[in-house]
């Protein structure tokens, strides 16, 4: 007897519910709408050359019943037909959004925008550019990134407009966030897909890798330094003539280091040019390792002819 009084009620509330809408949807509405674009004709040898919007939001005005044929349209979009236009042309949404966007003349088009969307059109061609991973990456204490972030495939090939892939100097990942790392990472990643209209990828993914250590530091002593480019009737008399340095980086990079991995140099040019008597050497090492200081940090020289 209860389930029945529940079914009765449960019938009652949705006709009572439908009759409510039946009367109000009739009523007249106002309600911004997105209309997605779409591209029709383009041929083969061309490619759009300035961004298009995918949407074009309007403000429309109708009946409940008006609005909600519109929204539920499966033809409503916004469609750019490239038979009916030029290689430049201007598309004036306001006035067009009925033709364009098939949306019944009993609805009034309050406002658009875009309220223009312009269309130009170049010759299509390809480009291959390097993938930038955008990553924002917060470190466990005593860690740290070694080396570079890589992703693989490392550049993407774009097609499009000439105009367009001219000023495209590399293709960026989604942005990743990582916090309270303490291990290597790998991990895959959609690249951006901005232009979608005017720039096919090869590919839409990547994997974003890169190294993370305990970060250390270590003392390489008793590295010479040499003088280049020194003429055949000069000698230069350093003091001293080893240094050492602080390195920093993973602890895996730096524990077999030594001296025999650092070169330590002073250009004789450097030397002609200073006026005190001591100069930096400069010094050359592996990838990945940070020098932090030297000992000395200055050499002190003396010419001899």
């Amino acid at each position: 007897m209860k389930e029945r009084k529940f079914v009765i009620i449960l019938f009652s509330l949705i006709f009572a519910f439908l009759v409510w809408a039946s009367v109000n949807l009739g009523n007249q509405f106002q309600i911004s709408i997105d209309v997605p674009v779409r591209i029709e004709h383009l041929r083969a040898d061309q490619a759009i050359a300035i961004p298009l919007p995918k949407n074009v939001r309007c403000t429309v005005q109708g009946t409940g019943w008006q609005i909600l044929n519109t929204i539920f349209s499966p033809s409503l979009r916004y469609t750019i037909d490239f038979n009916q236009l030029s290689k430049k042309d201007t598309l004036f949404t306001y006035k067009e959004l009925n033709e364009h966007a098939n949306i019944s003349t009993a609805i009034k088009i309050i406002d658009t925008y875009p309220e223009t969307v312009l269309v130009r059109l170049d010759l299509k061609t390809t480009k291959t550019v390097p993938i930038l991973p955008l990553v924002n990456a917060s470190f466990r204490d005593g860690f740290g990134l070694v080396g570079k972030v890589k992703t693989n495939p490392d550049s993407i090939v774009l097609t499009g407009a000439r105009s367009l892939l001219d000023k495209i100097l590399f293709w960026k990942t989604n942005s990743i966030a990582l916090n309270d790392i303490n291990a290597p990472i790998t991990i895959n990643t959609a690249l951006d897909d901005s232009l979608s209209f005017e720039i096919s990828r090869s590919h839409s993914t990547a994997s974003v890798s890169f190294d993370v250590q305990p970060i250390a530091e270590k003392t390489i002593s008793d590295i010479l330094i040499e003088i280049v480019q020194v003429p055949e009737n000069k000698k230069i008399v350093l003091i001293p003539p080893k240094l050492s340095i602080i390195v920093r980086s993973g602890v895996n990079i730096i524990a077999p280091l030594s001296d025999k991995d650092f070169t330590a140099f002073i250009d004789y040019k450097s030397i002609l040019l200073d006026t005190s008597g001591m100069i930096t050497p400069n010094i050359v090492g592996p990838e990945n390792v940070k020098i932090v200081q030297l000992n000395p940090e200055k050499i002190q020289y003396v010419m001899r002819k």
